[in-house]
């Protein structure tokens, strides 16, 4: 058995992979607060000589194969640029901090960089998609910006540490959370989270300060991932070419024996 061109096979696969979690980080360069994905791999070694003893006997064994397989992936947390919208319901954070949202669908409760927020018609404070934005505090209240007078939430000012004005009149707060965990935040959309066991319970933010008139964009850098994208295809056809080179050698191998 050629144990090589399963090798390169194991390359192939794992640069395949590489490629989608690349392609889907270029696809969300316009989403306000994505993170993009870095592929993990790891060596898989598989004995070649004497019986099929565990790698901890790693002393009496003669010669190994190498494979390379897909180990998950790992979120970088770096932040984005920051964008100046000019809109006054627009907010982005500073420092290791998410909002906190429920969805319209469900309610499920996930978390977001994305402070790209409107008004909806009950004066609550939600994102574009109209999710309800969680106002600080212990419930899971949306945030209304209801001042003193009557009709639309008019001169709203969004402090640094997310507190909220309405025609001078203080409405509340956003709820600003972290996590004691963040590689075990679990992606749920293009740019939510939700909390799991790995993560750990949200947390108050305390080192977060808001920025109002701002949107953090994706920390997706396109020249980098563009360039990734070109190093992967240049390694998987070289991969391919071993497979069909070892392929040939196995023909005319067998032929040489029939003859």
């Amino acid at each position: 058995m050629n144990h090589e061109i399963y090798a390169a096979l194991s390359g192939a696969l794992a640069n395949d992979r590489r490629q989608e979690i690349t392609a889907n980080n270029l696809a969300n360069i316009n989403s306000g607060g994505f993170r993009r994905d870095v592929p993990l791999f790891k060596t898989v070694y598989d004995q070649v000589s004497g019986s099929n003893r565990p790698l901890a006997a790693a002393e009496n064994i003669i010669e190994h194969n190498a494979f390379v397989v897909h180990d998950g992936s790992w979120i970088d947390f770096q932040t984005g640029a920051m964008q100046d919208t000019g809109n006054p319901l627009d907010a982005a954070l500073d420092g290791e901090g998410f909002f906190a949202l429920k969805r319209a669908a469900d309610g499920e409760i996930y978390y977001s960089r994305d402070g790209h927020f409107r008004i909806n018609e009950e004066q609550e404070l939600v994102a574009i998609n109209g999710d309800q934005v969680l106002a600080a505090g212990d419930t899971d209240a949306p945030l209304v910006l209801a001042g003193e007078n009557p009709g639309p939430a008019q001169n709203i000012k969004i402090g640094k540490l997310g507190d909220l004005l309405v025609d001078g009149q203080p409405v509340g707060a956003l709820r600003l959370v972290t996590f004691a965990n963040l590689q075990g935040l679990k992606k749920a959309g293009d740019s939510g989270f939700l909390e799991t066991p790995a993560s750990g319970p949200p947390e108050v933010a305390d080192n977060v300060i808001v920025s109002q008139g701002v949107r953090e964009l994706a920390n997706v850098n396109v020249l980098e991932e563009m360039v990734s994208l070109i190093e992967i295809a240049r390694q998987y056809q070289a991969q391919q070419k071993v497979i069909t080179g070892i392929d040939e050698l196995n023909k005319q191998t067998a032929k040489g024996i029939v003859a």
